[in-house]
């Protein structure tokens, strides 16, 4: 019976000295409101993730830009800027005898083009379906301290994100509309450099990123409200990240954001005749 129990103990106590590398970091998507073509529509978000272990210092957080303009009465374009500084150690998971102090800076720029419409022209159900792609950096510094000694350890990667953005949109009432969105997500790692060992990046689930891609699946909500003859909206979102890979790697589960919109619209009101009868 010992043998079983002390069997069953040796994975904990190997996890008992590691903490979370995160290699992927949610954004706040982009699910924009269009009716017609020339609408164009700007938000800005402050965003982050719910850290279920939070302790001091410990924090993830950034800013999200996002652009759409309608071409015509039914296609889109989209681009997209969001940044990241993140940090995590000690007692901010299971594993509170890792002595290392993480931090992260994360920046990419998203561009997308997409199809929406509402059925029997009706504005307040609205369908749309982008795609697109994003590129940018992901960088890790590991400040990992033994026997009063800090080492610096790094791991650097480009990223490149191609996506597929199935959502639907609903104006239950005149000042207010709720978005739900599917994402999925195909993450690619390239250029890494680091001075992990081989042992460290396969203690911390690095050693194969830059194999195959990475899936998630990143369903997402949103409600939207404004306030009469107020031109800016807010808008809260939620949203999940779902690993699709049979293969494992740390990533942050949630994104959190809040910001404001601003839609420009063109006036389609017909000017007056002035033929003469």
């Amino acid at each position: 019976m010992k043998k079983y129990f002390c069997l069953l103990l040796v994975p904990v106590i190997v996890s008992a000295c590691y903490s979370p590398r995160y290699i992927y970091s949610p954004p706040t998507q982009n699910i924009p409101l269009l009716t017609k073509k020339n609408d164009l529509q700007v938000s800005g978000f402050y965003a982050g993730s719910l850290n279920t272990f939070k302790e001091k210092g410990n924090y993830n957080r950034g800013f999200d830009l996002h652009s759409a303009w309608a071409v015509s009465n039914h296609f889109a374009i989209m681009l997209n800027e969001s940044a990241r500084w993140e940090k995590n150690g000690g007692n901010d998971s299971f594993f509170p005898n890792d002595s290392s102090h993480l931090s992260y800076k994360r920046n990419f720029t998203e561009a997308g083009a997409g199809y929406f419409t509402s059925p029997a022209e009706n504005i307040d159900l609205q369908f749309q379906l982008f795609a697109g792609a994003a590129f940018g950096a992901s960088k890790i510094y590991d400040d990992f301290v033994s026997n009063n000694v800090t080492v610096k350890k790094y791991h650097y990667s480009r990223v490149t994100k191609f996506f597929i953005q199935p959502a639907v949109t609903y104006s239950l009432f005149k000042n207010s509309s709720t978005g739900l969105s599917l994402r999925f997500t195909a993450v690619s790692f390239t250029h890494i450099r680091t001075n992990y060992t081989f042992e460290e990046l396969d203690n911390y689930i690095l050693d194969s990123i830059g194999v195959t891609p990475v899936f998630f699946w990143e369903p997402a909500v949103d409600y939207t409200v404004s306030f009469r003859k107020f031109p800016i909206k807010f808008q809260l979102q939620g949203s999940l990240t779902i690993l699709l890979n049979h293969r494992f790697v740390e990533h942050r589960n949630a994104n959190v954001a809040l910001g404001a919109i601003y839609n420009f619209r063109k006036n389609t009101r017909k000017k007056p005749s002035t033929s003469n009868k």
